[in-house]
């Protein structure tokens, strides 16, 4: 009997096929990582009724030993839930059974000390492969290793990648042109490799290459496994036969049912004795995912109550003997992990360096980074320089005459409205790099608060204050604002802290949202609401008493009023007044002018204050927002 499922024919079988036990029993060596009756689970809701939990991995069993150890299946059949829950990377929350490593509970730092090459590679382009992998190496080992050691580790990892030749290029972003696809890859094992970890996790490694590359990365693997005595575990789609061949142990699964786990060169043999027959030129992987989406397409059909082909599928390997091996052995070990009077100690969370350390490493990475792609920098320079220039010509020498005070508010105006949203690019700080931070923050390279306080740091500087000083000096004399040191600092110092405040609003819903345009959205949304309580567009005293408590978390407001009150002080204006018909000339002062709209005279340093708590309040937020990033997935 023949049935035809994705262009390849599956045979039913009734041949007999012998078991290799010796490679069973090799295979489920105590010596690396064991999993018994992992379960996963995660809610489900429509609208605001909960449903059932929908089940991702049913009970599943087995263990990984020294080798290249592979993890295969269907779309959607739990095979990234499986290798995340393994490598330690997913949340508890609806997590049931036991993962062993060498016999021993699985400690809290396993992320830290394994490696995990993510499915998308996540590396800084602007860097050469060499500089990151001494990256990789100054922050996951500790500042006790001599640095010689330390290069001479890189040296050893470039040379056993194979990436000699490129080892002084930089990697590549979307600006700049760099290695290719099977470089990357490999400079992104090599990151991991630093460390010299037991256990190494990848996600799907050859999605994204084409045969020839993908089929040298897993060379690769399978000679790192053979040097080092390395667990090496992948999750793999649909693998080429010359992949394939180079597993040593096969972990088959479909939705959430372990459906195979063994030896690799004994999967075919346990089709062919539970009735499924691959032809002779038929690649194994592609055979048994036939199989697997036979039984699975036949389970939609079956009416409930009807047997589950699945399932079958499932029960038919743990009933075989190949089965009922594995779940022998799996349940010595997690018996032998029951009966030790004393576990040993779970290692809490700890990083390989010290804060200082790493902060100085994260600031030299940034600022290398910048200097590498001055794009963005060098265009908030132009765009502050074309800005000074227009405001300077719009407004420029401006007299004391009748329009001057409005003329002046105007020009503040102006110039507090681009220097808040202009900081609007701020949002792409943390949301460009969150793949990146998320991978390397649970790989434990460093604490939450170095990133931080490191992009922080090298975002102000370039990008806020060099701009903002060269603005100011042509935007404040072409204006022909009162020429005073101590004004000319206090307007620099104002602007200075408006463009922190504003930018700070910008870090904190990129922290929140991982979409761009959303937060731009949000922000621009937040910054128009407070521009109507500036005291510009309406005077402070005309606003209806049931809101005019808004002009105080007005950005805005504590910004205009500050340089109002530092350019009106000391200035004399004219205003022509009627007086019974006759039109007359009157000379007010300009703190008499800036009651009249409702702004305080005396209330310099409170503007700064106001404005100065907008970037700590918002600061804090945003560090919180980021701490609270989900970074297990």
């Amino acid at each position: 009997m023949a049935t035809n499922n994705s262009d390849a024919t599956v045979h039913v079988s009734t041949a007999t096929v012998s078991i290799d036990q010796s490679a069973i029993d090799q295979l489920s060596s105590p010596k690396g990582l064991s999993f018994h009756d992992v379960t996963y689970e995660v809610p489900q809701r429509k609208f605001f009724k909960r449903l059932p939990n929908k089940i991702i991995l049913k009970s599943v069993s087995g263990l990984m030993s020294p080798g290249l150890n592979a993890i295969m299946g269907p779309t959607g059949s739990g095979k990234t839930s499986l290798l995340d829950i393994l490598a330690g990377r997913k949340g508890k929350k609806g997590i049931s059974g036991h993962v062993l490593i060498n016999g021993e509970a699985q400690p809290e730092n396993f992320k830290c000390i394994s490696g995990y090459v993510v499915q998308d590679d996540v590396i800084m382009g602007t860097l050469t492969v060499k500089e990151n992998l001494f990256f990789s190496a100054a922050l996951r080992l500790p500042t006790s290793i001599p640095w010689s050691e330390k290069k001479e580790r890189v040296e050893k990892v470039i040379k056993q990648l194979g990436l000699t030749n490129c080892a002084n290029t930089k990697v590549g972003n979307n600006f700049i042109r760099g290695i290719s696809g099977g470089e990357r890859k490999r400079t992104n094992i090599g990151m991991e490799l630093i460390i010299e970890p037991q256990f190494l996790f990848l996600d799907e490694p050859t999605t994204g290459l084409d045969a020839y590359t993908a089929v040298s990365v897993v060379k690769l693997l399978k000679n790192i496994c053979t040097d080092n005595d390395r667990v090496v575990i992948m999750s793999i789609h649909q693998p080429r036969y010359s992949i394939f061949k180079l597993f040593d142990s096969l972990t088959l699964l479909s939705q959430g049912d372990l459906v195979y786990y063994g030896p690799n060169h004994q999967a075919l043999g346990h089709f062919t004795r539970i009735g499924f027959e691959c032809e002779a030129h038929n690649n194994p992987a592609d055979f048994m995912l036939d199989v697997i989406n036979l039984c699975e397409e036949k389970q939609a059909d079956i009416e409930e109550g009807g047997n589950d082909d699945s399932n079958n599928l499932r029960a038919r390997y743990t009933s075989s003997h190949l089965g009922e091996s594995a779940a022998k052995k799996t349940q010595e070990l997690l018996q032998q992990y029951r009966n030790k009077e004393n576990h040993k100690t779970v290692t809490s969370y700890k990083y390989a360096t010290n804060v200082l350390w790493q902060l100085m490493v994260m600031i030299a990475r940034s600022t290398l980074n910048i200097v590498r792609n001055p794009r963005l920098s060098m265009l908030q320079l132009i765009v502050m320089i074309v800005f000074g220039l227009v405001i300077g010509l719009l407004f420029f020498q401006l007299d004391t005459g009748p329009n001057g005070f409005q003329d002046r508010l105007g020009a503040i105006f102006f110039m507090v409205m681009n220097q808040i949203f202009i900081n609007i690019n701020a949002v792409e700080l943390f949301i460009s790099q969150k793949p990146l931070f998320i991978h390397e923050n649970a790989g434990g390279f460093y604490r939450v608060s170095v990133y931080f306080l490191s992009k922080y740091t090298c975002d102000i500087i370039p990008l806020r204050v060099i701009p903002l000083i060269v603005y100011s000096l042509i935007a404040y004399f072409m204006i022909g604002f009162q020429v005073d040191v101590a004004k000319f600092f206090i307007f620099f110092f104002t602007l200075f802290l408006t463009s922190l405040g504003a930018s700070s609003i910008a870090f904190f819903f990129s922290g929140l949202v991982n979409v761009t345009s959303i937060a731009i959205l949000l922000i621009a949304m937040s910054f128009i609401i407070q521009m109507l309580f500036s005291g510009f567009l309406i005077a402070l005293d005309s606003l209806p008493s049931w809101i005019s408590w808004c002009q105080y978390l007005s950005i805005f407001r504590y910004a205009i009023e500050a340089l109002s009150v530092n350019e009106a002080d000391g200035l004399v204006f004219t205003e022509m007044v009627d007086n019974n018909g006759t039109i007359i000339e009157v000379s007010r002062e300009g703190s008499a002018l800036l009651e009249v709209r409702g702004f305080n005279p005396d209330w310099l340093y409170y503007d700064w204050i106001g404005i100065a708590m907008y970037s700590v309040i918002f600061t804090t937020l945003a560090y919180i927002a980021l701490r609270l990033i989900k970074k297990e997935k």
